[in-house]
């Protein structure tokens, strides 16, 4: 009766701490530390050294929480390792990961090992056994942390190929450093019990990790099972940690049995078991989703009690001692990571910008290290809490340190974009409204509050004045309503028009935006319904009030959720819609989307087309998505599907580069082009488009017959012979397809002579068939020139990729209305 009491005494205490670790969490955090760095101090001080809530004993018999949020661990671990997310950083992970590894595990367990002798509890053991505990921390030293990147990647809005090569590294090391702790743990556990390295010492080693991986396929077949079945999300879970539970206490009965009975302990790491079955759900079974669900729902709860248990283990005694140890550690570690990190990139052919700060993002640790931890303070109890002690010191510097060293580096890549910072953001987007009114207004304020800037136009100069100051909208007034007054407003470079005067203004802002300046997005407010196949005919959206009121209340009778969604009225979710340009994402199926939880694609648009939206619809680039769900994850997965602008055009310049002009230093090149303020290239560009010759192609062709007509045009521009230009142009499309996307070509050719260069441009709405993965080509921009423009030639592929990166390219070219605003759209480029 007296142990139900004390046990009844403890659990009470336990779950009245963890309340109040969660909000110390919080608080922390909005000082910017790090969330579990509360739970850890809560644990501390009402663990047995302050408060006494938690008493001496209570972890180990509370083992039950360690073990279930352990296997809640190592399933998150192995469930972020999605391979067809890593693919395209491939070179660059391995690399940097086995320089992580490799000099990290050495550099730790040698730096470990020389200061074991003023450890406590270690400092008497024989050199062969501290050379076997310094193997287990140098393991636990290689560790990372996933969920601390990936929160510093979401708070700075990163994105880049720095961003995605740390990521990817991160959750790669996670699976790598849980594989190494087992074979550690499994050499530390033999040569403390005192036994040889021999062939049977490698026969059961071997015979461990292949029950291992049974097990684990065994497992995933179970988490498969749980996950197909329609039980609420709860009961999933609850399931979902039974059977991790399940995996220690089988590894706990195998273990006690091998060595009561076969005279050798048998250790099946339940951790590497737990990981490989989350890391085979997640890759092999369509149950990725529902398993992340299931992880994302419980990790909160998982996470307070785990390190809120784990600081009320601590030693403060054996910490007091040893913090200069734990310093010395982290010092280690940090100089091991620079070696590694930039060793790695630099092998892997990254600039040396790159590799210089690569160790910055590799430094923070948290739930993997600290498992570990826990893991040897179980195995080993006669030394293990303060083994355990000593590296939760290190991983709590490094949890510290970390991600400000991370966000310093994402400042250094150029990668980071903080909320307010606007620079360079290529997400922000510009709208004209003609018409002063409150509707207009409303307009603008509320496209404003989405992150648009917005211009108003109105003739009634008056009504500004009665208006007065307002800080947050731009009015301009205009006194006639010409090209020339839109110029002045920037319609040429806005995303959106909307026109909201009378019919007769409206049509001729709907024809001009349309025809002249190529405008994709134009939205006109409706008068006289009459008038509706008329505007139609523009291009234009057209709304007409009544109509489209009618409409919504029908809208809101059959389908209210779907309504209020769109009126904005879901508190807390939203709809937007944005085309996906980021070249990776380029064939992915939707079902290999690592997207945030809540979020849905609703529909994908294409070329003018709706599609029919599966998870097994590939996206391709400039499809135009419409997703709904909340705004943080709205946001957080426009950083997936966006892309760094100059990593883009980099990435579209050396696709481009013919060989003869291509080199090793081709991405540092371009890198300089798209940073220097070079007037005179400009200047030059803008001429040659302004001198260019533009074909209007009106029927559908193959490749061969465009470069007959190419060259025929040309041949008569630069004296070249018209066979040679075609053979060139033919030779070029031979050593690598020019169709960069679907829509896009850019044929370029060397010709023999000097100081010469000249720009085609082209449009064929009906398409041109360059190759059966592009075969309706609508844009193509064709460059020839001598070799010694070849720093030229890269200049005008740059300036030209960024207007075909640019949203809206292929809806402005193809409702440009005549060669001047073909060549409008071009110059748009520098």
């Amino acid at each position: 009766m007296t142990q139900i009491i004390a046990l009844l005494s403890l659990v009470a205490g336990f779950l009245i701490t963890l309340p109040a670790a969660r909000q110390i969490g919080i608080f922390l955090s909005r000082l910017k530390m790090p969330l579990i760095s509360g739970f850890l101090l809560t644990g501390i001080v009402a663990g047995p050294h302050v408060l006494g809530l938690i008493p001496v004993g209570a972890p180990e018999r509370l083992r039950i929480v360690d073990e279930i949020a352990l296997a809640f661990i190592a399933f998150a671990a192995g469930g972020e390792l999605f391979l067809r997310q890593l693919r395209n950083r491939l070179r660059s992970i391995q690399y940097t990961t086995a320089g992580l590894v490799v000099v990290t595990f050495s550099l730790g367990s040698t730096a470990f090992f020389l200061l074991s002798p003023f450890i406590p509890m270690i400092r008497d053991m024989p050199i062969v056994h501290r050379s076997a505990v310094a193997l287990l921390a140098g393991a636990i030293l290689v560790a990372r942390s996933p969920s601390s990147a990936i929160a510093v990647v979401n708070e700075l809005r990163a994105k880049g190929p720095f961003t995605r090569t740390v990521l990817g590294v991160t959750v790669f090391m996670d699976a790598v450093v849980i594989t190494i702790f087992s074979i550690c743990a499994a050499l530390a556990g033999t040569v403390l019990a005192g036994e040889h390295f021999d062939l049977r010492f490698v026969l059961i080693l071997l015979a461990e990790l292949l029950s291992a991986l049974v097990l684990a396929w065994l497992l995933a077949g179970a988490l498969q099972f749980i996950l197909a079945r329609r039980l609420i999300r709860r009961m999933k879970t609850i399931l979902v940690l039974a059977a991790g539970y399940a995996v220690f206490l089988l590894s706990t009965v195998v273990r006690h049995y091998t060595h009561h009975r076969l005279g050798v302990e048998i250790l099946l790491e339940p951790l590497l078991i737990c990981m490989l079955a989350g890391f085979l759900t997640v890759n092999t079974s369509r149950y990725r989703t529902e398993l992340m669900k299931v992880l994302h729902d419980v990790a909160p709860f998982i996470y307070v009690a785990f390190f809120t248990l784990t600081g009320a283990a601590l030693e403060l005694d054996v910490l007091a001692l040893t913090w200069p140890l734990a310093l010395a550690l982290f010092a280690v570690r940090i100089v091991a990571i620079y070696i590694g990190a930039s060793g790695g990139s630099t092998l892997a052919g990254e600039p040396p910008r790159r590799s210089r700060i690569a160790w910055m993002g590799y430094v923070t640790q948290a739930g993997v290290g600290l498992g570990l931890a826990k893991e040897v303070a179980v195995e080993f109890p006669a030394w293990g809490s303060t083994f355990a002690t000593v590296m939760i010191s290190v991983i709590v510097l490094n949890q510290i340190a970390g991600p400000p060293l991370f966000k310093w580096a994402l400042h250094l890549a150029g990668e980071a974009r903080p909320k307010g910072a606007g620079q360079g953001d290529d997400s922000i987007h510009d709208a004209v409204i003609f018409g002063l009114e409150s509707d207009s207004l409303a307009l603008a304020r509320l496209l404003q509050t989405n992150g648009w800037q917005v211009r108003i136009a109105t003739r009634q100069a008056q009504a500004i004045e009665r208006l007065g100051d307002d800080a947050e909208l731009e009015i301009c007034a205009i006194p006639n309503l010409n090209l020339a007054a839109m110029k002045r407003l920037g319609v040429d470079q806005a995303d959106a028009v909307v026109a909201m005067l009378d019919d007769e203004d409206n049509y001729l802002i709907c024809q001009w935006a349309r025809n002249h300046f190529g405008i994709g997005n134009v939205i006109v407010r409706l008068n006289q319904r009459a008038l509706l196949r008329r505007f139609h005919e523009t291009g234009a959206l057209v709304v007409e009030p009544s109509t489209a009121i009618i409409n919504l209340l029908d809208q809101f009778v059959r389908s209210p959720s779907t309504a209020s969604l769109l009126l904005g009225m879901e508190k807390g979710r939203d709809i937007i819609e944005f085309e996906l340009r980021n070249a990776d994402l380029d064939g992915t199926p939707i079902r290999d989307l690592n997207l945030p939880l809540d979020l849905h694609i609703i529909s994908v648009r294409r070329q003018d087309q709706l599609v029919v939206c599966g998870g097994f619809t590939r996206l391709r680039i400039g499809d135009w998505l419409s997703v709904v769900g909340s705004r943080p994850s709205l946001e957080q997965m426009m950083l997936q599907f966006g892309e760094d602008r100059e990593y883009a055009l980099v990435h579209l310049v050396e696709r481009a580069t013919s060989r003869r002009i291509a080199s090793r230093t081709l991405e540092n090149e371009v890198h300089e082009i798209i940073h220097e303020d070079h007037d005179g290239r400009a200047e030059r560009f803008r001429q040659l488009i302004a001198d260019s010759t533009v074909l209007d192609l009106p029927a559908p062709l193959s490749a061969n017959d465009f470069f007959h007509i190419a060259a025929r045009t040309l041949s008569e521009k630069i004296s070249i012979p018209e066979q040679t230009l075609y053979d060139s142009l033919v030779a070029r499309e031979r050593e690598s397809s020019t169709a960069l996307r679907p829509d896009l070509a850019i044929p370029h050719i060397i010709i023999d002579g000097q100081r010469a260069f000249t720009i085609l441009l082209a449009r064929c709405k009906a398409g041109i068939h360059f190759s059966e993965l592009a075969p309706r080509v609508q844009a193509v921009f064709v460059l020839v020139g001598t070799l010694d423009e070849r720093d030229y030639h890269l200049y005008a592929l740059s300036a030209i990729a960024k207007i075909v990166q640019g949203a809206h390219f292929t809806e402005r070219w193809l409702g440009a209305k005549n060669e001047a605003a073909l060549r409008r759209i071009a110059r748009a480029a520098d």
